[in-house]
């Protein structure tokens, strides 16, 4: 059993950018345990009209960690006031074993990274033409953001498939999306 310290919960509450980096660290583990398992049907089922595929959603996180936040905060950090560009779509998506082991590898390039930063670097911003702008804390913080969002999307993925078969339990909670636009 793990033993609770105080003193780590309070330093990681007491600042958004810790406890944005304890998440980033963390979203690999939360992946795996979401999508070891996952069903080979199940990659490429949407849940809902408009939602994404479990295999769309890690291939957005794969675009987003090598060539969209990672790259701003580069930019950023080179030049103060940089501007910064809409991220887009990656045009084509690997399988979905090969974009997760993909993903994997740039997450631990990126944490080496995110954790050499300095306070002063971390201050540096860029121009986001929707956004104005934003400093490469607040876009690291929104990064880790991103992930939960993410996380919450595969979830109700899996609990889509799942609720229509728990009987009499559907009572108890609430449809991931609404029971018109579920497919099954």
């Amino acid at each position: 059993m793990r033993r609770h310290d105080d003193s780590a919960d309070a330093a990681i509450s007491d600042d958004p950018y810790t406890l944005a980096l304890a998440a980033l660290a963390a979203t690999p583990a939360a992946l795996d345990a979401l999508l070891e398992r996952l069903p080979d049907d199940l990659w490429e089922w949407s849940p809902a009209p408009g939602e994404w595929s479990a295999h769309q959603i890690l291939t957005h996180l794969l675009h987003i960690e090598t060539a969209v936040i990672p790259v701003r905060v580069r930019q950023m950090i080179e030049r103060d006031g940089a501007p910064l560009t809409p991220g887009g779509e990656p045009a084509v998506a690997p399988p979905p074993a090969e974009t997760l082991r993909a993903w994997r590898h740039a997450r631990e390039r990126n944490l080496a990274f995110l954790s050499g930063l300095t306070p002063e670097q971390l201050a540096q911003s860029g121009e986001h033409p929707e956004f104005g702008r934003i400093s490469a804390r607040e876009h690291i913080i929104e990064w880790a953001y991103h992930d939960l969002e993410h996380l919450r999307q595969l979830q109700a993925t899996v609990e889509a498939r799942l609720y229509p078969d728990i009987g009499a339990f559907r009572r108890l909670y609430r449809p991931p999306y609404p029971p018109s636009e579920q497919s099954r």
